[in-house]
């Protein structure tokens, strides 16, 4: 019976944690997905607990040329919101892809993107 009952405790706590590090909310701004008349001025990443963000990466597409750029980060310390001033380039679809750390170690990336119907 204990064994049962320490198997259930150990199943329940790896599903709640499994649950909290894959279901952690963020949000962006730009919005994923947005269109915009013209380039923003920073993008803004939120994360629901303060994060290690480790690398950004802008991708810029426009009339069949693509670019990608590694963007410098402010802080190497855990935050909770990330703003970036990178060198927009004008119109065209734009995507961010992030790789960051939670406050347990555990590994989070993501993306979103935008595009940009004007200069």
């Amino acid at each position: 019976m204990m064994k049962q009952v320490m198997m259930a405790g150990l199943i329940a706590g790896l599903l709640t944690g499994a649950a909290r590090a894959h279901g952690e909310t963020r949000m962006t701004t730009p919005a994923d997905g947005a269109t915009l008349d013209s380039a923003p001025e920073t993008i803004e990443l939120r994360f629901a607990e303060p994060s290690r963000v480790l690398n950004v990466q802008m991708a810029h597409r426009a009339g069949g040329a693509n670019h990608t750029a590694k963007l410098d980060l402010p802080t190497r310390a855990p935050v909770e919101t990330l703003v970036l001033e990178p060198d927009f380039m004008g119109a065209g679809a734009y995507r961010f892809s992030y790789r960051a750390l939670g406050t347990d170690g555990h590994v989070m990336t993501g993306s979103f993107s935008f595009t940009v119907s004007g200069e």
